[in-house]
């Protein structure tokens, strides 16, 4: 029984000096079968062994090695399993038959001396070379590539480069409705004037020699929608008497300016975004594309091969220095359109102060007549003198800073789609 012991393990190290040696052969025999791989089924079918199943002859050697390995572990662990079991079985069914108890212990112990050689076998192959055990050495080429070692697909108009187009298309279009509202703004409080709000008159004293006199300028309440005419004026209509004849409309074109200073303030927290994965895109994809390529022509031989490899690295190379650019690009809309957030902010508060400044006699003057204690005329109000209650020189200043920011914006928009439209028809090429 020892000597039955004692083949079974030689016969078990025979096999790990087989697999352990099968890939220096291994190698030479892959740049033979290289030759002659061709599309060509195999004659025989293999069952598939945990993903592995040879189905042409490009199936590479060191993989049938693998795939026999594997074969060999899970056969022999039925078979342990098996006798095991069996010897189990007889060993529970022997009672009073010593020599029947004693052939089922052998088998359970043949059994566990099998296993434990076959565990020792793959721990001890693991141990001097966990490559061992996976049939790949380092350096040793195969026919195909591991999807795991193939650089990502390139597709034709990515989600970011897409998502850049929105900005530089979406900023134009702001950025042209801010200005026009701007101008809107300014244009609308140029018609606002003193002589549209009325006065305040007081009568001084409480004597026969009392006077009435004025204290400031006001304005009523104002006139109702479609009422709002240049030629308003107080004795026509005293009940109204706002300084701005379109005054609801420049309370319009003060909520869309903010809305619109609000949105292109979003298009440039966009634009931030989208640079911080331009840029992880050059760092992460494109370095080590290249990387891949420059680490296959270290080894490459075949001229057409090297010429394609070195061709794929101009081109990323080409797409590297666009998609730099256009991160810089975006970086300079982020900073031309934060030029804009001030000047669009206080233009579309400004005409607040039209209200506000009719109050002071030094802009808007008021002017009263009559006499205090005249029970027929009395002390009345006469139409206030002045001009523009409104800042228009702050307003005037904020939509020149609006109108010098636009060309920037739009100009650096225009680059970002033209540099777009490059990457897209160099990835286009690629493919």
């Amino acid at each position: 029984m020892e000597k039955k012991y004692q083949k079974t393990i030689i016969l078990f190290f025979l096999l790990f000096f087989f697999l352990s040696f099968s890939f220096f052969f291994s190698a030479e025999n892959t740049k033979t079968n290289q030759a002659f791989a061709q599309e060509q089924e195999l004659e025989i079918e293999y069952p598939e062994i945990e993903g592995l199943k040879p189905e042409t002859v490009q199936f590479p050697l060191t993989y049938y090695f693998k795939y026999v390995f594997t074969f060999s572990i899970w056969a022999s662990g039925f078979v342990a399993l098996s006798v095991l079991i069996y010897g189990g079985i007889k060993y529970l069914t022997s009672s009073g038959k010593p020599e029947e108890l004693t052939s089922a212990r052998k088998r359970i112990l043949s059994a566990f001396l099998g296993i434990i050689i076959l565990f020792s076998v793959y721990i001890i192959l693991g141990t001097i070379n966990p490559e061992l055990v996976k049939f790949q050495l380092p350096g040793l080429e195969s026919t195909f590539l591991e999807p795991s070692d193939m650089p990502p697909p390139v597709t034709k108009i990515p989600e970011l480069l897409s998502k850049i187009k929105e900005i530089g298309d979406n900023v134009i279009i702001i950025s042209t409705k801010i200005n026009d509202t701007a101008e809107k703004i300014q244009e609308l409080t140029d018609e606002c004037t003193c002589e549209r709000t009325q006065s305040l008159c007081l009568c001084e004293g409480g004597s026969d020699g009392d006077s009435c006199q004025p204290l400031h300028c006001y304005a009523g309440p104002p006139p109702p929608e479609g009422s709002n005419k240049p030629d308003f004026h107080p004795e026509v209509d005293p009940d109204h008497h706002h300084p701005c004849p379109d005054f609801e409309e420049i309370k319009d074109n003060q909520k869309r300016i903010i809305a619109w200073k609000d949105e292109i303030l979003y298009y440039r927290n966009r634009a931030l975004a989208e640079e911080k994965d331009l840029r992880d895109e050059i760092d992460d994809v494109l370095e080590e594309k290249i990387g891949y390529y420059q680490k296959k022509l270290e080894t490459e031989t075949d001229e057409r091969v090297i010429a394609d490899f070195e061709e794929e690295i101009q081109k990323l190379n080409d797409e590297m220095g666009l998609k730099e650019n256009l991160a810089d690009q975006l970086n300079n809309l982020a900073d031309s359109i934060i030029k804009v957030d001030s000047p669009a902010s206080e233009i579309g508060i400004l005409p607040d102060e039209c209200l506000v400044n009719v109050g002071d006699t030094e802009i808007c003057k008021p002017a009263c007549e009559g006499e205090c204690h005249d029970f027929l005329e009395g002390c009345q109000p006469k139409k206030c003198e002045g001009e523009n209650p409104c800042p228009a020189d702050e307003i005037q200043n904020k939509l020149n800073l609006i109108q010098d920011s636009r060309p920037a914006i739009e100009q650096i928009c225009q680059e970002i789609l033209n540099i777009r439209k490059q990457i897209i028809d160099l990835k286009t090429i690629s493919i």
